[in-house]
Parts: structure tokens; C-alpha cells; sequence
């Protein structure tokens, strides 16, 4: 199998995430560069017709497009550690909080990156106001959870997740590219190329984040 995917890219990071938590090692993994138009080239484009990233090709020839969709794919090919829940109420709980995370956290972040980065402007037709407001509609969502996840070790189900995945490539998503004005080391660390999970710590980095945001003061790094 190989895995087109990004180093910047929010949705390829999930898949990235998840890839390192089943210890999975028999996927190729090519980064394409954004910022050089790579996701927009006649080859990938046979791969991708919609451009997006990423993109799973199996062993086949088949493609799997979707973040959620490969991840589930995996799941079923490496069911354990398991990430999506064993038993019916498991499985609703880590999708509707995964949903939740990504409608009220992730959707409001990527707007507000989309519309106010630099970078962005040769690949979007930005709206500076609308993204400005969805970068503060993030920051209230983040004050939400701090009350709804506070004293939770997981964010559903009392274990480590899909949920918790979205929720930490959130969390970096907004503090890499949306320059807002917290400084504070990801949940995540490099091992190999591969970005994983820190998750003895991730919901104490969350709420270190979210307590902070709460407070509009300035975070400095921690471990």
C-alpha cells in the first residue's frame, strides 16, 4: 500500500497518527509539497480526481480517498489497538464526539486558516473578515471543551481514539498554521518521519492549552 499524503496537511496527519498507533509498517508514504502545487498535477490527479489529500493506493490499484474512510479501512485490516470502539455504544460515542470535534473545532480552524494565511492567498479566494470570525468562533469551541473533557483522561469511551486523534491534530493544526497567539509544543513528536501521538500526555497538553486559551494569556513550551 502507499499513502500519498502532507507534512502540513491536517486530514493526511490523522491518517499519519493513526498509521504509527497500530504500529503499521508496511505503507509507503510519499509527501507531496502543497505550497508547490503537487496535489494539482496530471499524475496525482489520476489518483485523485478531486485533488485532495490523502490518498491510500492499495496493492491493487484500488484508491481509498477520505481521511475517515482510510482510517476505517485500517481498522479493519489491523483491528487491534483498536480506535473506533468494539461494541455498538463505544462505536456511537467515538463517532459522535470525532463528528463533534470536527464540525465545531476543526471546521472553524481551517476556515480561519484558509481565509487569513499568507499562504493560502494563491490558493484561496480569501475573505479576511469571515476568517477572522471563525478563528475567534475556534477559540470560544476550545473554552467549550475545556468544561466538557475537563477531568476526562480520553474523550470518549475512557480510552485512546479516533476522537482524541482529531482532537490533538486540532489542537496543532491551530497553533502551527492559524497564528494564533499561544506558543506551545505540539502532542505530537517526529520518530522516523512519522508524526505520533504523545499519549501518556495528551489531555494534559489539551487542557494546559485549553485553561490557557480560556484565560487569553500566552502558554510556554512543555513536554
Amino acid at each position: 500500500m502507499k499513502l500519498y499524503s502532507s507534512q502540513v496537511a491536517p486530514s493526511p496527519r490523522k491518517v499519519l497518527v493513526f498509521i504509527a498507533e497500530k504500529n503499521i509498517e508496511n505503507i509507503e508514504v510519499e509527501n507531496l509539497d502543497i505550497g508547490k502545487m503537487d496535489h494539482k498535477t496530471p499524475e496525482y490527479k489520476k489518483i485523485a480526481p478531486n485533488s485532495r489529500i490523502p490518498a491510500l493506493v492499495l496493492d491493487d490499484g484500488q484508491v481509498i480517498l477520505e481521511t475517515t474512510a482510510i482510517c476505517r479501512y485500517l481498522e479493519c485490516l489491523y483491528p487491534e489497538p483498536n480506535l473506533f470502539g468494539k461494541n455498538p455504544m463505544e462505536i456511537a460515542e467515538i463517532e459522535m464526539w470525532y463528528s463533534r470535534v470536527s464540525f465545531e473545532l476543526m471546521l472553524p480552524l481551517m476556515h480561519g486558516f484558509r481565509h487569513t494565511h499568507p499562504h493560502m492567498s494563491a490558493l484561496e479566494e480569501q475573505n479576511n473578515e469571515f476568517g477572522l470570525a471563525q478563528r475567534e468562533l475556534a477559540i470560544k469551541s476550545l473554552k467549550y471543551y475545556e468544561e466538557i473533557i475537563k477531568g476526562n483522561k480520553f474523550i470518549a469511551c475512557d480510552k485512546f481514539s479516533y476522537a482524541d486523534i482529531q482532537m490533538t491534530v486540532s489542537l496543532q493544526f491551530l497553533v502551527r498554521l492559524n497564528r494564533i497567539d499561544i506558543d506551545v509544543k505540539s502532542s505530537f513528536i517526529k520518530k522516523e518521519g512519522t508524526l505520533i501521538t504523545k499519549r501518556k500526555n495528551i489531555f494534559k497538553n489539551i487542557f494546559t492549552i485549553l485553561y490557557s486559551i480560556s484565560l487569553g494569556i500566552n502558554v510556554s513550551r512543555f513536554n
